[in-house]
């Protein structure tokens, strides 16, 4: 089974809504059905973009009566230390490193957002792939949710009385087999961006096309395996040794200039 998630963060009130509504309709064009990761209570000054939105929760409705898959997606979007969690991508987050009853109050502020809205979730996906084994408890304490939109594999497992669907890539790129879901972050998108998506969907739509209740059935009764925590290490280490390598050209860079 090969199939490509889409999936969009950073929605809400204050989001460019020029760039969300052109992948919108590019989305609507091929009939895909996205992940959207939709923030509670924006205060990230890095997301007020356009004017508040005071219709914003009924385009989310919207969305969700076209079968689009929304998410929560932390509280405030909001960083409060350099804790990199259980998925090391970055060193800052809304909530690994907090206490358990830190996580559950904001957990619970979060998800009561979303039923004043009358919007309901089973998937969560945290602020720059930040969280950690309280947030899964806070998670299970205060919500319905029962998927994580991240970890790096190749294809979803159980682990720790979640669902997890991998989060691996940032642009589209040519997969032979696997579950695949790319990030993007239309607030930032430029118009080459758009332009090389719809490129890619053109060929490769049938891949992704897919039902996510589907994909939860294909690999419910599959563990978290020794190859998931292999691949796990090899990606992080390859991330880590590209940082290292751009480091090392910077800093020679600035030395030559400086000598």
């Amino acid at each position: 089974m090969l199939k490509y998630i889409v999936r969009l963060d950073d929605a809400c009130p204050t989001m460019n809504r020029e760039k969300w509504s052109r992948f919108e309709s590019l989305l609507d064009k091929y009939n895909i059905k996205p992940m959207v990761a939709v923030v509670p209570q924006n205060v990230d000054k890095e997301l007020i973009i356009d004017n508040f939105d005071s219709k914003f929760w009924e385009k989310v409705k919207m969305w969700h009566k076209k079968n689009w898959h929304i998410a929560l997606h932390g509280y405030e979007h909001l960083y409060e230390n350099e804790n990199s969690g259980i998925v090391p991508m970055n060193n800052r987050s809304e909530f690994a490193g907090l206490s358990l009853d830190e996580q559950i109050t904001k957990i619970k502020k979060a998800i009561q957002i979303f039923k004043q809205n009358n919007v309901k979730t089973r998937i969560w996906i945290a602020p720059s792939h930040t969280f950690d084994f309280n947030t899964l408890e806070a998670l299970k304490r205060e919500t319905l949710i029962d998927i994580i939109s991240d970890g790096v594999s190749t294809k979803p497992f159980k682990y720790k009385g979640f669902f997890w669907i991998p989060q691996q890539l940032w642009q589209p790129t040519i997969k032979e087999d696997g579950i695949w879901t790319i990030c993007f972050h239309p607030n930032m998108m430029e118009d080459l961006e758009f332009e090389k998506l719809e490129e890619f969907i053109l060929k490769n739509e049938d891949k992704f096309k897919f039902h996510l209740e589907d994909i939860v059935d294909s690999f419910k009764q599959r563990d978290r395996s020794l190859s998931d925590r292999l691949y796990h290490q090899v990606f992080f280490l390859r991330r880590n040794m590209r940082k290292i390598k751009l480091l090392v050209f910077i800093f020679n860079l600035i030395n030559k200039k400086l000598n």
